[in-house]
């Protein structure tokens, strides 16, 4: 019987820059916030949003394809890769309310929001309230149930006058207000608290976020979203049954791995060119899908990674029982996202034609720099995850056993919304 039980934690946070040309559900209480003068709008989060089904699938769906054009941009040949499309998308949204004209247009482009602002806001607080509804619920069986933290802030220069309409967005649909904080002469104490409030909703996964060239005396506005989940898994695996064993390497050849095993209920399809599994959490509101392309064909597979591929997949999974071995590994990336948001469309931004104009009347603003950072760990204890985002503007019939031995694609998933939190590759455990 196998007994020990396994734990799932994730972390992601997101912050944006920008200089001249908050909701929880989680058992222990937040750190604060660095310091600041608190600025809000006198509206208050809408906590029940009436969203059509439509447009919350819109969304969905498109951040998942978001996320796949980002991998496809990222991914460097023979290497891991891991990161939040999530964490990403939510970093943007925040700024998006204050793009206009050309700038609005290629974000939306890229960041595939098929959405009118009017619709995406409220959908994306739908999808932050619904995800933190099932965390609520009660798991049905043992094991801790998952918990679940999605925080949202935002810094500006002192003196600076942001648009009301901009503040009501930010509190109707992210729970958060603006901190006025001096950039011009205080940004180094400035960069160092948001990077320890980082830290801090981050396990300590994610640290110095921003480096010195991200936040200076030229920031005007700074937002950050920061996410967390914990979860065990539901068929555990047992470290005493933990072996060494042979992986795959794409190039040909092997490498010895520690192979954990583990038995229980697990959904199982094999598809055209692949295997695909789903390891579920504690009260299946979050799992794990692995795809497992057969050998020689994981570039054709990851290319054909989509909504509507992940649809297929999910629908076709079938739940078996048997025995899984599955690889410990460990990936930590850290990566610059401008030229890769440049080469999904979104140029304007980034430019000194930028036109966020619906932020404040009283400063031409741009992203300067943005900036990720991902952390995973998966061990016989469980799955540990961490992610950030910085954005700077300035100026079959299923076998008895089965083993993960080959390079596979992973996702860290909401089962119900099909929300991908996380996406990658693991090509060397």
């Amino acid at each position: 019987m196998i007994s020990s039980r396994r734990w799932l934690a994730p972390w992601f946070a997101s912050v944006l820059m920008l200089a001249g040309c908050s909701s929880s559900s989680e058992e222990d209480a937040l750190p604060p916030l660095p310091p600041g003068e608190l600025v809000a709008s006198s509206k208050e989060r809408v906590q029940d949003p009436n969203v059509p089904a439509e447009d919350f699938a819109a969304l969905v769906s498109g951040n998942t394809d978001f996320g796949v054009s980002l991998y496809q941009q990222i991914a460097k040949p023979g290497d891991n890769l891991f990161f939040s499309p999530f964490s990403v998308t939510q970093a943007f949204a925040l700024l998006y309310p204050g793009a206009r004209g050309t700038t609005e247009t290629q974000m939306a482009q890229a960041l595939h929001f098929s959405l009118p602002q009017d619709r995406l806001h409220p959908a994306l607080n739908a999808l932050d309230q619904k995800l933190r509804a099932q965390v609520a619920t009660s798991p049905g069986e043992p094991g801790k149930a998952p918990s679940f933290r999605l925080v949202n802030a935002a810094w500006g220069q002192q003196g600076l006058q942001f648009e009301p309409a901009f503040l009501d967005v930010l509190a109707v649909n992210y729970g958060t207000g603006l901190r006025t904080v001096d950039f011009v002469n205080e940004s180094a104490s400035i960069r160092k608290g948001i990077n320890d409030w980082v830290a801090d909703q981050t396990a300590n996964r994610i640290q110095n976020l921003l480096s010195e060239k991200a936040v200076t005396p030229n920031t005007r506005l700074l937002l950050a979203n920061a996410l967390y989940f914990k979860g065990s898994w539901s068929s555990p695996f047992n470290k005493d049954f933990t072996r060494s064993g042979d992986f795959h390497a794409l190039e040909g050849g092997t490498q010895s791995v520690q192979m954990m095993r583990g038995e229980g209920n697990f959904g199982f399809l094999q598809g055209e060119g692949f295997d695909a599994i789903s390891l579920p959490y504690v009260g299946n509101a979050f799992r794990m899908l692995v795809i497992v392309p057969e050998e020689t064909r994981f570039a054709e597979i990851e290319s054909r990674l989509s909504a509507q591929f992940l649809d297929g997949v999910r629908a076709g999974l079938q739940q078996r029982y048997f025995n899984l071995g599955f690889p410990r590994f460990e990936v930590k990336k850290e990566f610059p996202l401008e030229e890769a948001m440049q080469a999904l469309g979104m140029v304007e931004a980034f430019t000194d034609k930028a036109n966020l104009s619906g932020l404040t009347s009283q400063a031409a603003l741009m992203i300067t720099a943005a900036q990720h950072q991902a952390f995973v760990a998966v061990n016989e204890e469980g799955t540990e995850a961490a992610a950030a985002t910085a954005i700077s503007t300035g100026p079959a019939s299923i076998p008895d056993s089965y083993t993960v031995d080959r390079p596979f694609i992973v996702l860290i998933e909401n089962t119900e919304t099909k929300s991908v939190l996380f996406l990658g590759r693991i090509l060397k455990p």
